[in-house]
């Protein structure tokens, strides 16, 4: 059986080579947290810029997003405008086509115009006047025309009348006898026998 001394000289050896192997493994724990450390910088930076490009990322999301949304506003109003151009086309059309019906037509007034210009005149006063005096005299006139047809003797008796008519028979008649004798001079009438007293 093994003495005390002995017992504490093994247990001082075993303990001198605990100490060892635990200041070997300080300066082994040393050395590598100085690995460590650069390491642990570095994980903690690229957790940061990782962070950083996740917040990056998302406002460049958010941006896109926007984008995207300020795109179709401005496509949707780009349609808004082209369809508003075509009406804006079509209404310069119109326009053009009325001004050109507009302009063909005060031609042909303007033509017209010139045409009854000179009887602009016969508006005044006077030409009117005379105009209607005109107008008054042609009803007497048809009047007494209407009037003659009716009785063209007006101022005549009924036995004038009569008279006249028997006149104007005669008169006729007498014209008539002697329609035969316009031809005695021509070549086939004979000579008259001439009278012995």
């Amino acid at each position: 059986m093994k003495s005390i001394a002995e017992r504490y000289k093994s247990l001082a050896g075993a303990y001198v080579k605990l100490s060892d192997k635990f200041h070997q493994l300080d300066v082994a724990h040393m050395n590598l947290k100085e690995k460590l450390l650069p390491a642990v910088k570095a994980i903690n930076s690229y957790r940061s810029l990782i962070q950083q490009l996740q917040q990056d990322k998302a406002e460049l999301e958010r941006t896109v997003q926007t984008l995207t949304e300020r795109q179709k506003y401005l496509e949707d109003n780009q349609l808004t405008l082209q369809a508003k151009e075509v009406e804006l086309s079509m209404a310069v059309n119109t326009l053009t086509k009325e001004n050109t019906d507009l302009q063909v037509a005060l031609q042909d007034f303007q033509a017209k115009y010139e045409v009854v210009s000179g009887f602009e005149s016969l508006l005044a006063s006077e030409p009117q006047a005379m105009l209607t005096e005109a107008e008054q005299q042609m009803e007497l006139v048809e009047e007494t025309l209407q009037e003659i047809a009716l009785n063209s003797d007006p101022d005549l008796s009924q036995e004038e009348k009569e008279l006249i008519e028997a006149y104007q028979k005669e008169t006729e008649s007498l014209f008539g006898s002697m329609e035969p004798l316009k031809d005695w001079d021509s070549p086939e009438v004979p000579e008259a026998i001439p009278c012995v007293a």
